[in-house]
């Protein structure tokens, strides 16, 4: 492809499967009150949104990329319960931060895309090899467990990054729709369209109502099972569009490993 010198390829971004890190919970009773609108306030120098729901227990989260702190409580929960809560969970916060700040920085020195850095393809780390050309053709093709990538002189690791990706969107297009007829035969619905997109924080969503699926153009790196997985996950939303009990058992039965599958791919998350 002809990359131009303004080249930029736009990462889009949205809804419904998110990379979860952990949780932590506390029982309440339930409300039959409505949802309320999300609070912030500040602890022990942090900022933490809180969101009450008609839920029964309490959800403590940090999230990426910059490690703020979430938590959903019970609509009646009292706030003095919830600094409590938060309190006692204060060292797993501060534990949960210092990973996604290790990691930002270990990501900031691997994304240069020079030669001899390794970039994952469908979980296999690949080394990459970077070819310089005078003109403005840019090409990534892999040879066994290496990746050449042909750009011109004045590309920079950004540049460099929207083509690496635009290929991980072509090998996800080949794989897709085979895949996608397999799960939608398991699971039972059919997504009236499959997209890709690039996103930050999810690794798919699904708009129910219209019955598409996205998919993050990420999972090209990771194991094909985890592309399965969560293809699974976004169809059985078609049945069940929230994450409850029903959820957990359809997913039990369309892919009985599904946790692990989570786990793993959710302890090596990378959306740069």
């Amino acid at each position: 492809m002809v990359m131009p010198k303004s080249a930029a390829i736009s990462a889009m971004r949205n809804t419904s499967f998110r990379a979860r890190n952990c949780r932590q919970s506390l029982t309440s009773p339930k409300s039959a009150v409505s949802d309320m609108p999300e609070e912030i306030f500040s602890f022990a120098g942090q900022v933490v949104h809180l969101r009450r729901k008609r839920i029964k227990n309490m959800y403590l989260r940090v999230r990426r990329p910059d490690g703020h702190i979430e938590i959903s409580a019970p609509l009646s929960m009292e706030r003095a319960q919830i600094e409590s809560f938060l309190q006692k969970n204060s060292a797993w916060v501060q534990k949960k931060q210092q990973v996604l700040r290790e990691r930002i920085v270990q990501q900031k020195l691997t994304c240069q895309y020079l030669t001899g850095q390794k970039i994952m393809v469908w979980g296999t780390p690949c080394e990459l090899v970077v070819r310089r050309t005078k003109g403005r053709e840019a090409s990534v093709c892999r040879k066994g467990e290496r990746i050449l990538l042909t750009v011109p002189d004045y590309a920079t690791a950004e540049q460099r990054r929207d083509i690496v990706n635009g290929w991980y969107r072509q090998q996800l297009g080949v794989v897709i729709p085979k895949l996608l007829s397999r799960c939608e035969n398991i699971v039972g619905k059919k997504a009236a369209e499959c997209r890709i997109r690039n996103m930050k924080t999810r690794w798919g969503t699904c708009n129910v109502i219209k019955a598409r699926v996205w998919l993050n153009l990420q999972l090209a790196k990771y194991k094909p099972e985890a592309l399965e997985y969560v293809m699974l996950h976004e169809l059985t939303h078609l049945w069940v569009p929230n994450h409850g009990p029903a959820f957990k058992a359809r997913m039990d039965k369309y892919c009985p490993d599904w946790r692990r599958i989570r786990k793993e791919l959710n302890e090596n998350a990378d959306f740069s």
